[in-house]
C-alpha cells in the first residue's frame, strides 16, 4: 500500500488516514508546532519533480486523507527533577545506578525496598536533619536502628532467628559508622553546597547551635568555645572522611552494598560464633554481587578495591566519633541513654 500523502511504499493507518511513517511523524510535529501560522512557500521555490510539497501543502494533503489532529497524543510533561537538599533524610533512593544484573538479587532487593525505608526515616527525622540538635538526634537513634534492622530482615529473612543480644550487638557495631557514612553520602550528593559551606561563618554558627542548644541554660558554653572544642571533629570528618568518599564517586548500588557490609561485620568479638557465621555468609554473598555488578558494567579491578577501601575510612571516622561523644559528655551536652548504650558498647 502506498502513502496517500507522498506516494511512498509501506503505508499504515496513522491518526485516521493511511500514510507512511515519515508523513505520520510530520503530521505529529506539525500538530505540536508552536508556530501560529504556516503559509505556503511552493510558489517561492523551484521544486524538483520528486520533492515533497511545502509544510502547508503537505498538511492539507494529510487532512484530505482523513488524518485528525485530536488523535495525536498530547505533549508529555517533563518530570520535575528531584533536588536533594543538604541534610535531606531521603538521599539513597534518589541516587542513580547502572542496570543491576539478575544475579545480584540481594542488592537488587535492597535497592527496591530502600524507597519505603527513606519514607519511614523521613517521617522520623523530618525533611531536614540540619534542623535537629545533638540531643534530638540521639533521642531518635533507637527508633532509627529499629527501622534499619526491620529493613534488613526483609532483605535477609534468615537474621530473624538471631539471638536478641546478637541483634543488639550488630546494631551497636554498625550504627556509628553508618551515621558517618550517611553524612558522607549527603556531602557527595551536595558537594557544590558543602564545598562553599564548610569553613564558612554559617558552618560554625550551625555547629555552635547544634551542641549549644543541647545544653542546659546554666551549663551553656559560649559559641567561640564550642567551635574551638568541636570544630576539629567536624573539620576532620569533612576533610578526611566525607571528601575522600566523594572522590570515589560511588553509585547507589555501591553505597547499598557498603551499608550491608557495615551491618554484617563479623570481625567484632561481642557477637556469638553463630552470629559471626551468619554475617560471614551474608558478606560473601554481598561481595560476590558487588563484584558481579561492577564486572557487568565494565569496571576495572581496582574499582572493587577502591569501593571496599571506604570501610577503612569509616573505621577511622568511628574512632573520632567515639571521641567526640566522650567530649560531649564531659561538656554536659545532653544525649539519650539509648544512644549511649549504642555508642559505648564494648566491641572488641
Amino acid at each position: 500500500m502506498t502513502c496517500q500523502v507522498c506516494g511512498a511504499k509501506g503505508a499504515e493507518p496513522h491518526f485516521g488516514g493511511n500514510c507512511c511513517r515519515a508523513c505520520a511523524a510530520f503530521f505529529r510535529r506539525y500538530v505540536h508546532s508552536r508556530k501560529l501560522s504556516i503559509t505556503c512557500t511552493c510558489t517561492r521555490r523551484r521544486l524538483a519533480e520528486n520533492s515533497h510539497p511545502c509544510r502547508h501543502c503537505r498538511m492539507i494533503k494529510c487532512l484530505a486523507i482523513g488524518m485528525i489532529k485530536c488523535k495525536v497524543q498530547g505533549m508529555r510533561e517533563r518530570n520535575d527533577k528531584k533536588v536533594v537538599r543538604p541534610g535531606s533524610t531521603t538521599i539513597l533512593s534518589l541516587l542513580s545506578c547502572n542496570i543491576i544484573p539478575r544475579t545480584c538479587s540481594n542488592i537488587s532487593s535492597t535497592v527496591a525496598n530502600w524507597v519505603d525505608l527513606d519514607k519511614q526515616r523521613k517521617m522520623l527525622f523530618g525533611d531536614n536533619i540540619f534542623k535537629l540538635n545533638f540531643t534530638q538526634i540521639t533521642h531518635l537513634a533507637k527508633s532509627d536502628t529499629s527501622l534499619l534492622w526491620n529493613f534488613s530482615e526483609i532483605v535477609f529473612p534468615s537474621i530473624v532467628e538471631l539471638d536478641p543480644s546478637d541483634k543488639q550487638a550488630i546494631i551497636s557495631n554498625f550504627y556509628p559508622r553508618w551515621t558517618m557514612m550517611e553524612s558522607s553520602i549527603d556531602y557527595s550528593v551536595n558537594y557544590e553546597f558543602f564545598s562553599i559551606f564548610v569553613g564558612s561563618d554559617a558552618y560554625y554558627e550551625m555547629m555552635a547551635n547544634f551542641y549549644g542548644s543541647s545544653m542546659s541554660e546554666e551549663q551553656r558554653i559560649d559559641n567561640k568555645e564550642l567551635v574551638r572544642i568541636f570544630g576539629p571533629y567536624w573539620d576532620f570528618h569533612y576533610a578526611e572522611i566525607a571528601d575522600p568518599i566523594y572522590r570515589k564517586k560511588c553509585d547507589k548500588v555501591e553505597f547499598m552494598a557498603l551499608f550491608l557490609l557495615l551491618l554484617f561485620d563479623e570481625a567484632y568479638t561481642n557477637i556469638s560464633e553463630d552470629c559471626a557465621r551468619v554475617c560471614r555468609s551474608i558478606r560473601k554473598v554481598i561481595l560476590r554481587e558487588l563484584k558481579g555488578y561492577q564486572t557487568d558494567n565494565n569496571c576495572s579491578e581496582m574499582r572493587f578495591i577502591d569501593v571496599l577501601d571506604t570501610l577503612m575510612l569509616l573505621e577511622k571516622a568511628e574512632q573520632k566519633f567515639q571521641e567526640e561523644v566522650l567530649i560531649c559528655g564531659l561538656n554536659n551536652v545532653h544525649m539519650s541513654d539509648d544512644f549511649k548504650a549504642i555508642v559505648q558498647v564494648k566491641k572488641l
